[in-house]
């Protein structure tokens, strides 16, 4: 059998047949939605609420009621309380999710159930390998509709501190997962002064806020690179006198600068109208380290703003005069870290 072929001027026609391109990922779309958006998009709390929208707790029927209390799926689930599993249903299937939460951390466990009318409920495989996966603090599994798509979306920033967000997402084609895929978007950050806190006619106050907010700053950039700070390479390559060494070296004791939670003065400010989140240092990774002010050396403590292990959006610096006790305190600074716009969004699809 001959293959027929027409020649036409300037036009060349392919008969082999060639698949037509595959349709870009729910990700791969996100990622070109993100690259779009105003740059002032990405300071709110919640930047990808225009394009995911999560969807609640599933209204009570008789299918959630079931799950609710299934023995099978509490088992699964570890549920050690008498309260219902929270259920979420991925919309226009019967596909189910099932979580537990639990711990400081809300941490949540889940099974995923396909229940359909007059037939047992069945356990299903979630799309992505879960057991490495803690999801706690900023990391959770829910459903949501994904540029009106309904999908599973696992992830959420990288811990407390981190500007970042990431995802995997998967939807449900009536067989079983579909389409996954993961993206991760990088956002530019900024620091900013909030305010001061300072004894009156301090002298220290006004010299050791530029210094407190390099300080800030050079705690960041540590952290971030999993470095110590340098206290001769911070203060211009000066090496603290024998009583700032000292003090730096005193034993850990309550109130003091040495303390896992350093106090952070507030000179009578009201207390009540402060919120401790951002007034408070968290005993995440509090550093200490003399530093050099209008002619003299203080104690230095910076360290992100929290309560407990759970650190807030602020950087904090206090100084102390030796030996760094809390009725010590000279100066108490707050900065506050924030995204300022995107720096990358990146797509990738994943296999089965």
């Amino acid at each position: 059998m001959k293959m027929l072929s027409w020649a036409v001027p300037g036009l060349v026609v392919l008969a082999s047949g060639a698949a037509p391109a595959a349709e870009p990922s729910l990700c791969a779309r996100l990622a070109d939605e993100a690259r779009r958006a105003p740059a002032a998009s990405w300071a709110q709390a919640d930047p990808l609420s225009a394009w995911m929208k999560p969807v609640e707790a599933s209204p009570p029927s008789p299918t959630t009621a079931a799950l609710e209390f299934d023995p099978r799926w509490r088992e699964a689930v570890g549920a050690m309380h008498d309260r219902p599993l929270e259920v979420q249903q991925l919309a226009g299937s019967p596909v189910y999710m099932a979580s537990e939460y639990g711990g400081t951390a809300n941490c949540q466990v889940l099974v995923l159930v396909e229940a359909k009318p007059g037939q047992p409920s069945r356990q299903l495989q979630p799309p992505f390998d879960l057991e490495p996966l803690e999801l706690c603090v900023t990391q959770s599994a829910s459903f949501a509709r994904v540029l009106g798509q309904p999908a599973l979306v696992v992830g959420g920033a990288p811990s407390m501190t981190s500007p970042d967000i990431a995802y995997r997402i998967a939807t449900w084609n009536g067989q079983g997962w579909a389409g996954r895929c993961s993206i991760t978007l990088k956002r530019r950050t900024a620091m900013s002064f909030v305010q001061r806190f300072c004894p009156p006619g301090s002298k220290a106050c006004d010299a050791g806020q530029p210094v407190a907010q390099r300080l800030a700053q050079a705690y960041e950039a540590a952290r971030a690179a999993n470095q110590p700070l340098d206290p001769v390479a911070f203060n211009g390559g000066r090496r603290p006198d024998g009583v700032a060494a000292a003090a730096l070296n005193a034993p850990a004791g309550a109130g003091n600068v040495g303390d896992v939670n350093p106090p952070f003065p507030l000179f009578g400010a009201d207390e009540k109208s402060l919120d401790p989140m951002s007034t408070v240092f968290s005993n995440a990774d509090p550093r200490r380290l003399p530093v050099f002010v209008d002619g003299r050396w203080w104690m230095a403590v910076v360290g992100r703003a929290g309560v407990g292990w759970r650190e807030g959006d602020a950087v904090l610096v206090a100084l102390f005069a030796p030996p760094g006790r809390a009725v010590d305190g000279v100066a108490s600074y707050q900065f506050r870290v924030g995204p300022t716009g995107l720096a990358e969004a990146v797509a990738r699809d994943e296999k089965p």
